[in-house]
């Protein structure tokens, strides 16, 4: 009996000797460290290896910095490589939003201009063209006669109260009257300003022009841009 209590009591200080180096136990690449009474309680190999621990992971951790440092260099000039890329794309954007915004600027004025026209008492076709307004020139007249001649029948000649259409832009489209060919059309300013490009006008409407010397009145005729 009492040879059996030793025997237990032997086991038991032996399972509480476990439980105290388990409760010890650390494990530094965790974060995980042992206070100062903690540390007071180790053997002397537990310190050294527990100073080793700490070497080792003082070390990982230095190599760990020295790679996120590195990693930084290269990150902070990876950004200033971008600032100046950056900076020299704004450079050369600005001559091209200076030149859209000049751009805009023409467009909304060119919208505000007048699409039709209300003859008054002594105007003329060519006196209208004149206006600023209009085109500026009255040596563009014609356009606006080309433009009207469902109720203009003779350029010299009209009246006041007459609504006139002002086309603006380029024509894609042009209506052929009596008396047109296509060197007459291509010259036409708002056409090509230029009679020997008539071979365009002909190219791009084959399908109905068989002779290009033969065309006749109210052909709708593609003028390509």
């Amino acid at each position: 009996m009492k040879k059996s209590i030793l025997v237990i009591a032997a086991v038991s200080l032996a399972v509480l000797s476990i439980l105290a180096t388990s409760v010890l136990a650390v494990d530094v690449s965790r974060g995980q460290f042992y206070t100062e009474e903690e540390y007071q309680k180790l053997s002397g190999k537990e310190r050294e290896a527990y100073c080793t621990s700490l070497a080792g992971e003082k070390e990982k951790q230095a190599a760990l910095l020295g790679q996120a440092t590195a990693d930084l260099d290269g990150a902070k000039a990876s950004a200033a490589d971008l600032r100046a890329q950056l900076k020299k794309v704004d450079a050369e954007l600005d001559p091209i939003e200076s030149e859209v915004s000049k751009l805009e600027r023409e467009i909304a004025k060119l919208e505000a201009l007048p699409t039709e026209w209300t003859v008054k008492s002594g105007e003329s076709l060519s006196k209208i063209s004149g206006y600023e307004e209009i085109y500026s020139s009255p040596v563009l007249w014609p356009r606006i006669y080309r433009a009207n001649r469902d109720k203009i029948e003779d350029p010299n000649l009209i009246f006041p109260g007459w609504l006139l259409a002002i086309p603006r832009g380029l024509p894609t489209m042009h209506m052929v009257m009596e008396g047109e060919f296509l060197g007459k059309i291509s010259g036409y300013w708002e056409i090509y300003d230029d009679w020997r490009q008539w071979t365009k006008i002909y190219e791009a409407n084959k399908d109905k022009i068989s002779d290009p010397d033969l065309i006749l009145p109210g052909w709708d005729l593609d003028i390509p841009r």
